[in-house]
């Protein structure tokens, strides 16, 4: 799962970085590198938001040639996948606890994007609502 950012100069020499797929996305860094890696935790942020507003995290568009692009960790693209099925299943965080072992922190720490959720966790999840996570190597 990668993301298209644009980098835009401003006046004091730092990049601002916007993402077209997600506009509530913005960060800035002193230089192109800087910036990329700022726009992880900018990215991340606005998934976190979307989350809140229990709103769908919109699909990456494809990057064209010479685009950048910000590639989101496997952990947290399982849980921005995880997430919109839910949205597509109607499935709110205390049914999805309720489904998993009736606890709702479970289902709150499964959705952080800060929380490190193993990956088996994960895919119980998945298993609840019927769907099973598949990995690749590119």
């Amino acid at each position: 799962m990668e993301y298209v950012v644009t980098l835009e100069r401003d006046t004091n020499s730092s990049y601002w970085v916007r993402c077209p797929d997600i506009p509530e996305m913005n960060s800035v860094g002193d230089t192109v590198e800087d910036a990329l890696k700022e726009a992880l935790d900018g990215l991340e942020t606005a998934f976190t938001i979307y989350m809140d507003q229990r709103r769908a995290i919109p699909k990456p568009t494809p990057a064209n040639a010479g685009e950048y692009t910000v590639r989101i960790p496997v952990k947290v693209a399982a849980k921005v996948l995880l997430f919109n099925e839910m949205i597509a299943q109607k499935v709110t965080k205390a049914e999805m606890a309720r489904r998993l072992d009736g606890f709702q922190a479970s289902a709150d720490r499964i959705l952080s994007i800060k929380h490190s959720t193993k990956l088996e966790t994960l895919e119980a999840a998945f298993a609840v609502l019927g769907k099973h996570l598949d990995l690749r190597v590119a």
